[in-house]
């Protein structure tokens, strides 16, 4: 499977971002063989219409859609005759965080690794003048950067950003606060990282210091669900990647996923999906995926 990695070398001042137009790269990768990259990427549908098949999810989009591609998430485009015109912007993986000097910067915004809803918004009118003061604005500052440009761009960034997460919950219905769950945040990153090797929710509750009850609450209310459905729904998406992007038995993948016996890993998927291991994987290469 293709990897595209980030150019660390294209700008200075460590600013690890980029962005441009299509256009402007003939080899943009509309690619139909799955393939996926190693940094975050906010894609913004200009011209044309398809399909993106991103992880066990078909997302159809048109002119207008925007995309929230994150580190790892496997995809591949079905644009048949289609003329895409795409504007996009790229993040390096730790970049974020850095930039922004908060360690769970990246886990406030909704989009970026959601498990819950498909990462995309179909707006219902134009969000942003992308192609004319903001989006030249920040081309031009790396293209010309200046001692002072990584304060100019970390303003324009993190306005952009916090208002597409605006955009992105009110169109899936959900909390857009970014600040007042500290506990919710932080578990959502230790799931992100550790979910393969801790399942339960005592073990999280050790890590963080904190009682059960508390964390319910504080993933009740930023998330809208509780902690182990929460939990439950980053290894289900683990697991789902394991089934559809690698080779692995049953055996093998409850191994992998510290599950005592595979039988225990076919009732775990199958209460969650409907499906066992074996019929998602036969149904996913059969051409069938989970819409949005």
């Amino acid at each position: 499977m293709k990897v595209y990695n980030f150019n660390k070398e294209k700008y200075k001042n460590g600013i690890l971002m980029d962005l441009g137009d299509s256009r402007d790269i003939p080899q943009f990768n509309f690619s139909d063989e799955t393939h996926y990259t190693t940094f975050y990427e906010i894609i913004i549908i200009r011209k044309g219409k398809g399909v993106i098949f991103l992880d066990d999810r078909k997302i159809d989009f048109k002119e207008g859609t925007f995309l929230f591609i994150s580190p790892n998430q496997k995809r591949k485009w079905l644009i048949g005759n289609s003329k895409m015109e795409v504007n996009f912007i790229i993040l390096e993986q730790s970049f974020l965080n850095d930039f922004f000097s908060d360690k769970f910067f990246v886990y406030r915004l909704q989009y970026f690794y959601s498990k819950q809803n498909a990462p995309y918004i179909q707006p219902s009118k134009r969000l942003f003048s992308f192609e004319n003061d903001v989006f030249e604005e920040i081309q031009t500052e790396l293209k010309n950067t200046q001692k002072d440009s990584a304060h100019l761009l970390r303003s324009i960034l993190y306005y952009i950003l916090v208002k597409l997460n605006r955009y992105f919950c009110d169109f899936h219905n959900i909390n857009s606060t970014m600040h007042e769950n500290e506990l919710a945040i932080q578990f959502k990153n230790l799931l992100q990282n550790n979910i393969r090797n801790y399942q339960t929710i005592k073990e999280y509750c050790q890590m963080l210091n904190i009682s059960r009850i508390s964390l319910n609450a504080s993933v009740k209310k930023q998330f809208g669900m509780t902690a182990t459905d929460l939990l439950h729904s980053h290894l289900l998406y683990e697991i789902k990647d394991q089934i559809l992007f690698t080779n692995k038995t049953i055996a093998e993948l409850a191994y992998y996923f510290n599950f005592s016996e595979p039988q225990h890993l076919n009732r775990f998927f199958k209460r969650l999906t409907g499906q066992t291991p074996l019929e998602f994987r036969t149904a996913y290469q059969s051409g069938y995926t989970k819409s949005k």
